[in-house]
């Protein structure tokens, strides 16, 4: 990624779309403790089998998220993805998803450290994410990572705003009832005073049939906006 100097940023500004899971968890906290308890009593962090490593990194991805509330704990689990995922890629380099489970640990737990994210650093993520992408190019969670990248980071270390929207449409092309890219394809537009196209992608996560924990944040934050762009819409219709 191009880059001046070696300038700091806040903490991961795009670190939204690495906090989703590559596959929002059905399943209650307890279940996925237990499913850890269970996988590490297999050994199965000392794998050799890199598609048993990868959905180790998941599980620890998705405790992060949605298991855990504990600060310590999320970024304790992140930590541990990102050492379950790396390890996948030493005995499996071309494994698309394990590339993007290494960044999206690494930079979720690194913005829990409350770190300052290096010229370098990112870097390291936009390596993995576009790694993903060379392997699977219809990877939707790395295309919503790299569209979140372009999108929250300044020109100097490699922003690109037409290209992050190309990212998140193609992202909610590949998959439709991906919520968290549609929310954020949406707050791109009306970051662009595209207010149609914005409602048009908040009307669909509405609308879409997902499975309960798909909807909860999302479908909150989505309706809230819309409600938001209503009452806008009536003030300014108001004589």
């Amino acid at each position: 990624m191009p880059s001046l100097t070696r300038v700091l940023l806040p903490v991961f500004m795009f670190a939204s779309c690495v906090l989703e899971p590559a596959y929002p968890s059905v399943s209650s906290p307890q279940s996925l403790e237990d499913e850890l308890r269970h996988r590490i009593a297999a050994n199965a962090d000392k794998s050799s089998d890199p598609a048993v490593l990868v959905k180790l990194a998941s599980l620890y991805l998705n405790l992060g998220d949605d298991g855990y509330t504990d600060v310590e704990k999320r970024r304790t689990a992140y930590e541990a993805g990102a050492r379950v995922a790396k390890r996948a890629l030493e005995l499996q380099n071309a494994n698309a998803e394990a590339h993007y489970l290494y960044a999206a640990n690494l930079g979720s737990a690194a913005q829990l450290k409350g770190m300052m994210a290096s010229a370098l650093t990112i870097q390291e993520l936009k390596y993995h994410v576009k790694r993903a992408l060379e392997l699977q190019k219809d990877h939707a969670p790395s295309l919503h990572m790299m569209g979140m990248m372009l999108e929250e980071l300044p020109w100097v270390m490699g922003g690109d705003s037409r290209a992050a929207l190309d990212y998140l449409q193609r992202a909610v092309a590949v998959d439709p009832t991906y919520s968290h890219a549609r929310l954020d394809l949406a707050k791109a537009y009306l970051k662009r005073k595209d207010v149609a196209s914005a409602r048009r992608e908040l009307h669909s996560i509405l609308e879409a049939v997902l499975p309960p924990a798909g909807q909860n944040q999302h479908e909150k934050e989505a309706r809230a906006l819309l409600d938001s762009l209503e009452l806008q819409q009536g003030s300014v219709q108001r004589p």
